[in-house]
């Protein structure tokens, strides 16, 4: 019995070591990497996914923020780590498709560079004004910026909204001015003071101003009306039905992680994704509950890559 014991120590230890290293995962503290700052809806989400990941797995789950470069500085991290499941990124449409069309060179592939695992879901982006701008709608905004060519400025704090203002002004054939912003808190700042008067906007920084009477939501960017303000149109229904551009948010981990760690998180995550403490966390970011195995995501991100190099064509932005 004890030779046998011996063998099979053996054999796990210089034939199997990453078998048996996936059969003891997790024996240590996970790391979750947003490439986005504290407070972003991401950011929201990563929390509340750690402390239900750790209650599942057994471990503790801590959240990491590395933002800056749009996303690819944390992402750029998340790909040169190990591959064990130890070190895993929360991330978006930004550092996971369009920056590959975005940045003329980027220190990492978002599809080769990654092992998929989850799609934890999606959310419009929401068009919002200073409540002291003139425009009640969109249809009026429009209707303002041509009767007024570069006069109305939009502030983006990220490449999707970026991109959203581009491809209004092409669509709706109108000049705005575009305010760029490093970070969501500084342009909601300058919105609410009146040194800027609309943004396109993630909806999770954007609810508690609409909710305080500080903004007003005038159109977002999904295909249907949001749960979150069923009472605020699309920008569909305001006659621009070319295109949506919604964001989403997935998790990942490094190329080479072993399928049943992934697997494994996939199956926590799935769990949460369909339990009430996680889903009204999404609810407060204005996000619908994906979930899904990690084949979906891969196909999903793969078709996004190429719906953002479109959209990047289409618009001419870039970022060197």
């Amino acid at each position: 019995m004890f030779k046998s014991l011996q063998r099979m120590a053996l054999a796990c230890a210089v034939a199997a070591m990453p078998v048996c290293a996936t059969a003891a995962y997790p024996d240590k503290p996970i790391h979750i990497v947003v490439p986005f700052g504290a407070g972003s809806g991401t950011d929201t989400l990563a929390r509340g996914l750690a402390k239900g990941l750790g209650e599942k797995l057994g471990q503790p789950v801590a959240v990491e923020n590395k933002a800056g470069a749009g996303g690819g500085i944390g992402t750029s991290y998340v790909a040169r780590s190990n591959a064990d499941g130890y070190t895993l990124l929360l991330s978006t449409n930004g550092p996971m498709a369009a920056n590959a069309s975005l940045y003329r060179q980027l220190p990492y592939d978002p599809v080769e560079d990654f092992a998929p695992i989850v799609l934890m879901g999606r959310l419009p982006m929401i068009l919002i004004a200073n409540d002291d701008a003139p425009a009640a709608s969109l249809q009026e905004l429009i209707a303002a910026a041509k009767a007024n060519p570069g006069a109305i400025n939009f502030g983006a704090s990220n490449t999707t909204a970026r991109v959203w203002v581009e491809l209004l002004k092409k669509m709706a054939g109108i000049d705005v001015t575009t305010v760029l912003y490093s970070n969501v808190g500084a342009m909601m700042t300058d919105l609410l003071s009146g040194r800027i008067s609309y943004a396109f906007e993630n909806v999770g920084p954007s609810l508690p101003q609409i909710s305080a009477g500080k903004v007003r939501a005038l159109a977002v960017t999904s295909p249907q009306r949001a749960a979150f303000a069923p009472g605020v149109p699309t920008v569909a229904e305001s006659g621009f039905s070319e295109h949506e551009l919604v964001v989403w948010i997935a998790l990942f981990a490094p190329k080479g992680t072993p399928a049943e760690v992934v697997a494994r998180i996939n199956r926590a995550a799935n769990e949460l994704l369909q339990g009430e403490a996680l889903r009204a966390l999404a609810a407060q970011i204005g996000m619908a509950p994906a979930g899904g195995p990690p084949a979906d995501l891969q196909a999903y991100q793969r078709a996004e890559v190429r719906n953002w190099r479109q959209l990047v064509d289409m618009t001419g932005v870039t970022i060197d």
